[in-house]
């Protein structure tokens, strides 16, 4: 990529970069950020046109970024143009932000995760126990999209059986990128079809309330006034995308780590005390969103002088791996603390659902390991990786040796 001076201020310009396409992060997007982060505090590209679009890559400037909601507006989360569908309350700064939120703290609320365990903890096993005799799976696939997603799909009380279509639709409206769609035509239409699943389910729950989340909103009010179908379908389209890849990508990177660390597998199985600092390790080494904000007003940021309109693209991956912030950055260190990261971002717009996302990846890690403890990647030309709004894997093909029937007990959720 060439790399010109901003003659006005010195930061560097990377005529046409976009980090969905960049040959250097789509050849390993954590060591790719990290190289850009080496290079340059910051750096413009040019590929909006209309506006400069910068990317911000020291962790203590992004997690002042997140935090500013003054400087940084929540209006629009893409980096180039709009969303195909608003979503509440990701696209709202406070004031209004908080008023959208407080309908989604309570069900998501520790208390409220735990009280779903045994159900979460049973179907994870009931997923292993299918997988286990074959001897071989594409993890990504056969369980990392199938667990979070069926998990979500009954929290919101959406049906089971459509899993397959949503994460279809959630993966075109997350993944396809501006080259493939560059009208929006396809993520448009996958947005739709994820609202008019919404939408069924918002009638349905009117006429039959259930206890789930849709329920929930549906009886729920802001401003003394109950939430209209377009503010119900903003926030179900909200959940939809950002319960899906998170935990199924978080997941793939982890144990794509751990296919090559048997040592790291056997200690988890052997004290799965410690399986919570190894999510929020994972969550550190294997940060996948890149966020995007608006700016409000002329300013200088991260030595960059950015002005009103422009938009600023935070990637949690390259401040997971700044060495200012954490030793040895590019390490798995199981006792490292503190470790603050920046997986579930930080300040008004902190991901709701972080809860439920840790007890998902904890029971992933507990019941995996009691159950197929020795395994391999299969086949590592398979495996590629795309960057965008979350970063991922496109496939994960493990196998391991067959053995006995799968371990009995499970572990504690509280």
């Amino acid at each position: 990529m060439t790399v010109a001076q901003n003659p006005a201020a010195g930061i560097p310009l990377r005529p046409g970069f976009d980090h969905q396409t960049s040959p250097e992060l789509l050849d390993g997007s954590f060591g790719g950020w990290s190289t850009l982060r080496a290079e340059s505090r910051a750096f413009r590209s040019d590929i909006a046109g209309t506006y400069d679009l910068w990317y911000v890559l020291r962790y203590d400037d992004i997690r002042a970024a997140l935090q500013d909601y003054d400087l940084f507006s929540s209006r629009s989360v893409q980096y180039l143009g709009d969303s195909p569908q608003r979503m509440l309350p990701e696209e709202l700064d406070p004031p209004e932000h908080a008023k959208y939120r407080r309908l989604l703290n309570a069900p998501l609320a520790p208390n409220a995760v735990r009280s779903r365990a045994k159900q979460v903890r049973a179907f994870c096993v009931s997923l292993i126990e299918e997988i286990a005799p074959r001897g071989e799976c594409d993890f990504l696939t056969d369980f990392a999209q199938r667990f979070p997603t069926a998990i979500f799909m009954d929290l919101m009380g959406l049906p089971v059986d459509k899993t397959a279509q949503l994460i279809t639709s959630a993966r075109t409206v997350l993944h396809v990128t501006g080259d493939q769609d560059p009208d929006f035509s396809k993520r448009a239409a996958a947005a739709l079809e994820i609202i008019a699943d919404i939408a069924a389910a918002v009638a349905a729950r009117r006429a039959d309330p259930r206890d789930d989340m849709i329920s929930r909103l549906v009886n729920s009010t802001v401003d003394d006034r109950p939430l209209t179908d377009d503010e119900l379908y903003q926030l179900g389209f909200l959940l939809y995308l950002a319960g899906l890849d998170t935990v199924a990508n978080v997941l793939t990177y982890a144990f794509r780590y751990l296919a090559g660390n048997s040592g790291l597998r056997r200690r988890l199985r052997a004290e799965p005390g410690r399986i919570p600092d190894a999510v929020e390790e994972f969550l550190r080494l294997f940060s996948i969103a890149s966020t995007v904000r608006v700016v409000t007003k002329d300013a200088e940021f991260a030595g960059c002088p950015m002005k009103a309109g422009d938009r600023v693209v935070l990637p949690t991956a390259s401040a997971g791996r700044d060495g200012d912030q954490y030793p040895h950055p590019d390490e798995f260190r199981l006792d490292r603390f503190p470790n603050p990261h920046l997986a579930f971002g930080a300040g008004p717009h902190r991901c709701p659902g972080a809860h439920l996302a840790r007890f998902e990846l904890r029971i992933a890690l507990e019941e995996w390991h009691r159950r197929i403890p020795d395994y391999q990647l299969a086949d590592q030309e398979l495996i590629s990786e795309y960057v965008g709004p979350v970063a991922g894997l496109t496939a994960l093909p493990l196998r391991w040796p067959v053995g006995p029937g799968p371990v009995p007990g499970g572990g504690h959720d509280d």
